[in-house]
């Protein structure tokens, strides 16, 4: 700690302070309430819809509505190649968003490679948000979305002992927490976990 208590900026390294410039402009530097409906509304002006994500990346989705965390309804997307046949391995998504925005397609689009590569599913999982759903009801909504994909992987044409799950930034926590329930509940089975950028701590 410093002298006046407050703690010193992380040691980023140098070749990073142009962008994250350029970052703190595009982001205000502390979030308030006020500023999550804005936020969480998702469009950004000039970029494409969900719709045309998918179809750039030749994929389809559909909706599912499952239960969550004690039972209350949460919707999950299985998207995968159009035209899929076949099995392959499952991808199980959670996003990012810092827990309080974002949804179930964000980042989606990164893993169109390995959907045709591998004729894998991904399943994406639309967790509550924080602060009206505060811990644990993101972790456990994922885990409930893991534990369905799990449990329809036959249907869905999910190689059972391929099962990996991945997320981003908030949703790289979420997976790495969602891979210790699965752990110590005896729950299903995972290849593997991808966690990018993961938001793990408080730093």
């Amino acid at each position: 700690m410093t002298v006046s208590g407050i703690l010193p900026r992380p040691p980023f390294d140098p070749e990073l302070a142009p962008m994250l410039e350029v970052i703190g402009q595009m982001i205000p530097p502390t979030l308030t309430a006020e500023m999550l409906p804005a936020l969480r509304t998702g469009a950004i002006p000039g970029m494409p819809t969900i719709a045309e994500i998918l179809e750039s990346a030749q994929l389809q989705s559909r909706d599912v509505t499952i239960p969550g965390f004690e039972g209350a309804d949460i919707v999950v997307s299985v998207i995968e190649a159009k035209g899929r046949t076949g099995t392959g391995p499952g991808i199980f998504h959670t996003h990012g968003g810092g827990m309080i925005m974002g949804d179930r397609f964000g980042g989606v689009a990164g893993f169109a490679e390995w959907i045709h590569r591998y004729n894998a599913v991904l399943v994406s999982v639309e967790y509550r948000l924080a602060p009206e759903f505060p811990d644990p009801y993101p972790v456990e909504d994922c885990y409930a979305g893991l534990v369905w994909t799990a449990e329809n992987a036959e249907g869905l044409g999910i190689e059972s002992e391929r099962l990996m799950i991945a997320g981003g930034s908030a949703g790289g926590g979420l997976a790495a927490g969602v891979a210790l329930l699965a752990r110590d509940r005896r729950g299903p089975q995972l290849i593997g976990q991808m966690l990018m950028y993961p938001m793990l701590d408080d730093r």
